[in-house]
């Protein structure tokens, strides 16, 4: 199974699917990464290992996606 974690002022939201099967899981996870990229958001697979891979497009076999919202300064 793999996941998709938005992050947000509540903690985060998942979005969970099987990169085996194109269903409505995915194509949900699919949407709201690519709505999120377009606002500006970050994205990163996760690896097992703490690390984090900066991610451009949606990657179906990513284990655990991660968006995070653009960081704002001052």
């Amino acid at each position: 199974m793999a996941v998709l974690r938005v992050l947000n002022v509540n903690g985060d939201e998942r979005v969970e699917w099987d990169p085996a099967v194109a269903d409505d899981r995915m194509r949900r996870a699919r949407l709201l990464f690519e709505a999120r990229l377009e606002s500006g958001w970050l994205a990163y697979e996760a690896g097992r290992d703490g690390t984090g891979t900066q991610l451009q497009g949606f990657d179906r076999e990513a284990g655990e996606i991660v968006l995070q919202p653009p960081i704002a300064g001052g």
